[in-house]
C-alpha cells in the first residue's frame, strides 16, 4: 500500500495574522523550556513540522530536563532504573513551519506509586499554546524489568503543578471491531535508541506508514490529525518482526502494532 507522504502535515502554514501578540500563556513553575526554530529536517512536503518530529522535540524536552537536575540517563543506569513512556494524549490546535520560532516545554504534574505524568506543549512566538500533550510513565527497575516505586530523590527535584486543560478521554483506545493486516516490519538497528528498544517516536511514524491517505479521515486528510493518543504496552527490540493491523472507525485510523502471536508492542490513534 502506498502510504502519504506525511499523513500530519495538512493544514496550512500560520499566517502573521496567527501570530498576533494576545493569548501569551505563563509556563507552570516547574517547566523546562527551550526555543528554537523549526528546522527542514522536521518539516513535510508542505513545509510544516511533522508528527514525528513534534513527538521528538518533546522527547527532547524532557530528557534535557532530567540532565539539567542532574537525573539523566547515565545516573539512572547507574541506579539501574528508568523511566517508560505508557500512553500519550496530544491535542495539536496547529503544526508550526519551516523555520517558524516555537518553544518547546515540559513540566511534571503527578507522582503515584511507580506512575507518574508529565505535561508537554509547544508555544508560538507570541507564547500561545499550539499543542499540548499528557504523558503517563512508569519508574522500571532494569534489573528486573518490573515496575518499582522511585525514591524522592527520583522525584523531587521535578516538582509537581497541575495538568494542562486537555479534552476527556477514556484510559485505553478502544479498538474496531474489524482491522486489517499491514506489511509486516522488521525492527532494525536504526530505530533504537539508547535503552535498546524500539524509540517511542518510531512506533508512531511506523503505524501511519501502514495507512494510505485517501483512506484518511476526511477531516484528517484535510486539516492533519489534531488529536493523537498512544498506548504503549511492550517494548520492541533489534530484530523483533511487527506486525500492523489498521482500521479506518468513523472518524479516526487506529493502528495497532503486535508480534507474530498478537502481543501488543502498541496502539496508535489519529484524529
Amino acid at each position: 500500500m502506498d502510504a502519504p507522504l506525511n499523513p500530519t502535515d495538512t493544514t496550512e502554514p500560520a499566517t502573521p495574522a496567527a501570530r498576533a501578540t494576545d493569548g501569551a500563556v505563563k509556563p507552570a513553575p516547574n517547566a523546562f523550556e527551550y526555543t528554537y526554530n523549526v528546522r527542514y529536517s522536521e518539516v513535510g512536503h508542505r513545509g510544516l513540522m511533522t508528527l514525528p518530529a513534534l513527538i521528538n522535540a518533546f522527547q527532547d524536552a524532557s530528557t534535557f530536563q532530567s540532565e539539567t537536575l542532574g537525573l539523566g540517563m547515565a545516573w539512572l543506569k547507574h541506579e539501574k532504573r528508568a523511566w517508560v513512556l505508557t500512553h500519550w494524549h496530544i491535542v495539536i490546535d496547529r503544526y508550526p513551519s519551516l523555520c517558524e520560532p516555537v518553544t518547546v516545554g515540559t513540566f511534571a504534574t503527578h507522582f503515584r506509586g511507580f506512575t507518574a505524568k508529565r505535561c508537554f506543549y509547544l508555544r508560538d512566538e507570541a507564547g500561545r499554546y499550539i499543542v499540548r500533550a499528557l504523558s503517563s510513565w512508569a519508574f522500571m527497575d532494569l534489573a528486573t524489568m518490573r515496575p518499582t516505586r522511585p525514591t524522592p530523590e527520583h522525584i523531587a527535584p521535578y516538582g509537581e503543578a497541575e495538568a494542562l486543560p486537555l479534552p476527556a478521554e477514556s484510559r485505553r483506545i478502544e479498538l474496531p471491531e474489524h482491522l486489517r493486516d499491514g506489511e509486516p516490519i522488521t525492527v532494525g538497528p536504526s530505530l533504537i535508541d539508547t535503552n535498546e528498544h524500539v524509540n517511542n517516536c518510531h512506533y508512531v511514524q511506523m503505524a501511519f506508514e501502514q495507512v494510505a491517505r485517501e483512506d484518511l479521515p476526511e477531516q484528517v486528510r484535510e486539516r492533519g490529525a489534531r488529536g493523537v493518543r498512544v498506548d504503549y504496552r511492550r517494548a520492541a527490540v533489534l530484530g523483533d518482526v511487527i506486525y500492523p493491523h489498521v482500521a479506518i472507525d468513523g472518524d479516526r485510523a487506529v493502528v495497532t502494532l503486535t508480534d507474530h502471536e498478537g502481543a501488543t508492542f502498541a496502539v496508535v490513534e489519529l484524529r
